[in-house]
């Protein structure tokens, strides 16, 4: 009875829903972190090349997992990340670092080769690479830069030089505006970052949904088609349509002395079928109103009906419109 009584109590069951709300909240927490289905591997590269966490990895160009963790090593760079636990990764797996936008987004391209399974689940160094090194870089423009023209150079820079003490009011002007941009620059860093961050989660979205901007792009040029082959047959029932009409046009105006005395007649004729109809819709009423009295003058005895039995027809009344037999 203690025990229950203590568990009604409100402490009591406070705890408890904070208790279970905290094993609810690490469940949720496990869930969304924990890679099931999923294989765990580490790929050494040179250097990150822009390669951020959450990008994609991919195999053959289809997306199998994602870069979990980017970590320093001592002169290289480990960048750990899920794959698909039916992928095998064989023992000379390669990896490398490709630029999928202009507009800086990546992804880790995995490719599996080799019996056996992968040592460790580590690609080495040597079997990695990045869109571009440095070195590469310096080395390549080593070359260019031992064929400039130092006397030319130095000859372009005192020319500069005169033309800017030749102007001190409007460079000073310029280093001005540069410093007061500069400054602005400075002082919305964390616009600028927060824009940064938009536009790579923009452009994320359209990598994301690059299959159904592509069929959206099939159906509008459907679209586009269907209305251009409407157009034209619009444009054609247009052009027959004018035509008929110079064609009626030109008809009409050379039958227009034909058609003029005919019409009249034709005016004059249903007047005077209006007339006629008029005249005999007037003596089938008279007609009727005549044989009502005559019948009921006769009766029904053996009179008129005896003697002339054909004579007077019960029913000619019906004849008039405004009567009506049952």
């Amino acid at each position: 009875m203690k025990a229950a009584s203590r568990l009604r109590e409100p402490r009591t069951v406070g705890l408890l829903g904070v208790v279970a709300v905290v094993v609810g909240a690490l469940v949720v927490v496990f869930l969304s972190t924990a890679s099931l289905g999923k294989n765990h591997a580490t790929a050494i590269i040179e250097h990150t090349a822009g390669l951020r966490v959450g990008e994609e990895v991919q195999v053959s160009g289809v997306g199998v997992g994602e870069v979990t963790a980017i970590r320093l090593t001592k002169d290289a760079v480990a960048v750990e990340f899920t794959i698909d636990a039916d992928v095998d990764l064989g023992s000379t797996t390669s990896a490398s670092v490709k630029v999928a936008t202009l507009l800086g987004t990546h992804y880790l391209e995995i490719s599996p080769s080799g019996s056996g399974t992968l040592a460790d689940d580590t690609i080495p160094l040597d079997r990695t690479d990045v869109p571009y090194n440095l070195q590469d870089v310096i080395d390549g423009t080593q070359e260019q830069l031992s064929e400039l023209d130092e006397d030319g150079l130095a000859e372009a820079m005192t020319v500069v030089a005169d033309v800017l003490g030749r102007t001190p009011e409007e460079a000073q002007a310029a280093f001005a505006g540069v410093e007061a941009l500069s400054s602005v620059a400075v002082q919305r860093t964390d616009e600028l970052a927060a824009l940064l961050d938009a536009s790579a989660a923009f452009t994320g979205m359209l990598v994301d949904q690059q299959d159904e901007i592509l069929v959206l792009l099939d159906q509008s040029a459907l679209v586009l088609e269907a209305l251009t082959s409407r157009q034209t047959a619009i444009d054609a029932l247009l052009v027959d349509a004018q035509s008929l009409a110079d064609q009626v046009t030109g008809l009409l105006a050379d039958t227009a002395d034909d058609l003029d005395p005919l019409m009249t007649n034709l005016t004059e004729s249903l007047d005077h079928l209006y007339e006629v109809r008029d005249s005999i819709t007037s003596t089938v009423t008279s007609l009727s109103t005549m044989t009502v009295y005559l019948a009921n003058a006769s009766g029904n005895g053996p009179w008129i009906d005896l003697h002339v039995p054909s004579a007077i027809p019960d029913n000619l009344f019906c004849l008039s419109p405004s009567r009506e037999c049952s």
